[in-house]
């Protein structure tokens, strides 16, 4: 039998676990992720990806000299990305697909210097 306190230990803290884990939204519309000690928020529109870069306070980096590829599902097919740097903190591409949801991207993000970090992405499935 489960303890009196655990129990209600458990049903504290069930919120701050789920609300972890939602997708967050960034400050150009799109999905916001961990993407190595940095953040990284993904906006997909027609066939193109953009991915802003932001460092852990959400301060952003800038994009000159970083490297990126998305492989992007969408509509059962599969499609790779390759995205550079199109601004300040941006990198951009396009590919063979179109944006809709249900559309899942794995993004893997090489900054100078830096190990290749990936993040998980459901940028048209957000509330």
């Amino acid at each position: 039998m489960i303890p009196r306190r655990m129990l209600l230990a458990g049903f504290v803290l069930a919120p701050f676990s789920v609300a972890a884990h939602e997708p967050r939204r960034g400050p150009n519309g799109g999905q916001k992720a961990d993407i190595g000690s940095n953040h990284a928020e993904l906006v997909a529109a027609g066939n193109t990806l953009r991915l802003f870069l932001f460092d852990g306070a959400d301060r952003s980096i800038p994009a000159a000299g970083a490297t990126a590829q998305g492989v992007v599902l969408a509509a059962g097919r599969q499609a790779t990305v390759v995205l550079a740097p199109i601004g300040d903190n941006m990198l951009g591409g396009t590919g063979d697909f179109t944006a809709a949801r249900g559309m899942r991207a794995v993004v893997t993000l090489t900054l100078p210097g830096q190990r290749p970090a990936q993040a998980r992405f459901t940028p048209m499935d957000q509330n």
